[in-house]
């Protein structure tokens, strides 16, 4: 099933959202990582079936909810959340979370408890408390000076993209379908020669990574009394203390613990792109299905 995309006026910008299933149906309500965009979703969306009531946000500054403000204070993105969720008055959903997506969730959840059944946090960037106190280099100066600001922002086309980074790792280990989402998705045209550049550019994704600091949840984590889902990615190799590695988990392995219904579930063949490695195992943890013949 394909879904509606619809814009809402919110804030400061229009956000950019898509829906599956009527609303009479249970509700998922997903938020994406940095850098990534709504469609990322689709393949774990089919994974569930007939049935629900699906809506995954276009988060400020990817996708199509265009703004080029720098996002080094992640509760800008909560408060985007917590909006969004009351101006289309959700209620009784399941929050699905990937990444800061997860970090912005368990914002939204600690805002409005009474509109969430359950959480499932994907690897989200809550850390530990001692990771809290810790600020390094890649978190100081300004973010057009930010080692992501550099990356590559300029594409022929959304396909040339693809073959481009299906040779990269960590997008080679990613489903294909998931990938071709991320590159159709995830890119405005250049009116002028009809090239692609990243939606979400560059320096404001580094802004994002910068901000990851910027609100620490874990005293107010016991107020979240519904049942909550971590799922943990492998960790870092200790040897690489100093090493940035974005495939490694960034979620405290205490997490789970810190919420009064807390599950912990640690998929350590998985890298930190779980639900674009695997959209099947993610959309039967969201489901709540066995996931043993699956692991």
């Amino acid at each position: 099933m394909q879904p509606s995309h619809k814009f809402l006026a919110l804030n400061d910008i229009c956000f950019s959202y898509y829906e599956w299933g009527e609303p009479d149906r249970p509700t998922i309500f997903l938020i994406h990582a940095t850098g990534m965009n709504a469609r990322i979703w689709d393949k774990t969306i089919a994974a569930f079936g007939d049935g629900f009531h699906v809506i995954a946000l276009d988060q400020r500054g990817h996708g199509l909810s265009r703004s080029d403000d720098y996002l080094l204070d992640w509760r800008i993105m909560g408060n985007d959340a917590t909006a969004f969720i009351r101006a289309l008055d959700l209620k009784d959903m399941i929050g699905v979370g990937h990444s800061m997506g997860g970090h912005v969730l368990t914002q939204a959840a600690l805002d409005q408890p009474d509109r969430f059944k359950r959480l499932i946090l994907i690897d989200p960037v809550i850390f530990s408390p001692e990771r809290y106190k810790i600020r390094t280099e890649f978190e100081e100066g300004h973010p057009k000076d930010n080692p992501i600001a550099r990356r590559r922002n300029h594409f022929q086309d959304w396909e040339a993209m693809r073959e481009i980074f299906s040779k990269k790792q960590p997008y080679s280990e990613w489903d294909p379908d998931v990938l071709t989402n991320y590159c159709l998705y995830g890119v405005r045209e250049n009116t002028e020669d009809r090239s692609v550049s990243l939606a979400c550019a560059p320096d404001v994704e580094a802004s994002v990574y910068m901000g990851h600091h910027s609100i620490n949840p874990l005293d107010q984590l016991h107020e979240i009394k519904q049942p909550v889902t971590v799922l943990r990615a492998r960790g870092r190799d200790p040897e690489a203390k100093h090493k940035i590695d974005f495939s490694a988990s960034p979620t405290w392995d205490q997490l789970a613990n810190q919420f009064p219904q807390g599950k912990d579930v640690w998929l350590k063949h998985l890298t930190h792109f779980i639900p674009m490695q695997d959209p099947a195992l993610t959309a039967k943890y969201i489901l709540e299905q066995d996931v043993r013949s699956v692991k």
